[in-house]
């Protein structure tokens, strides 16, 4: 007996294959120069991609805690949740394919530079959140 495997997807083309590695190459040297220029102001950068999903991580130390506010601008859909350690703002951006969670020791920022976050953190879009989500009065 004779078992044929039943698939619908399209074989793959070897130089679709190539070209799309090739852009992602490109495209991945673009992102680490962006990196690394967030790094030398003291951002942490993780990026996870998964199929259907990008997250990237922004851990801020105190010398990049002025950088918050235009940080937490760039997000769509913004909302802030107390950390045991912190807080994290998550949000989207690039036409919500991104999801960017922007973490901060509470150690690393002043009171004022936390008023200044809170100033642009997006609260009247935020619709998600839990009970340790945090709203504006």
């Amino acid at each position: 007996m004779t078992i044929f495997a039943v698939t619908n997807a399209a074989p793959l083309r070897p130089q679709a294959v190539t070209d799309g590695v090739d852009d992602v190459v490109a495209e991945a040297w673009s992102v680490f120069g962006e990196v690394q220029d967030l790094a030398r102001l003291g951002v942490e950068v993780a990026v996870t991609v998964r199929p259907g999903e990008i997250v990237a991580d922004l851990v801020v130390r105190t010398e990049a805690a002025h950088l918050l506010p235009a940080l937490v601008t760039e997000l769509e859909d913004s909302g802030i949740t107390r950390t045991k350690t912190g807080f994290r703002i998550a949000g989207t951006m690039c036409q919500g394919n991104v999801s960017l969670r922007v973490i901060v020791d509470s150690s690393e920022v002043t009171v004022e530079q936390m008023e200044a976050v809170l100033a642009v953190v997006d609260f009247d879009a935020y619709a998600g959140g839990d009970e340790c989500t945090e709203r504006a009065a």
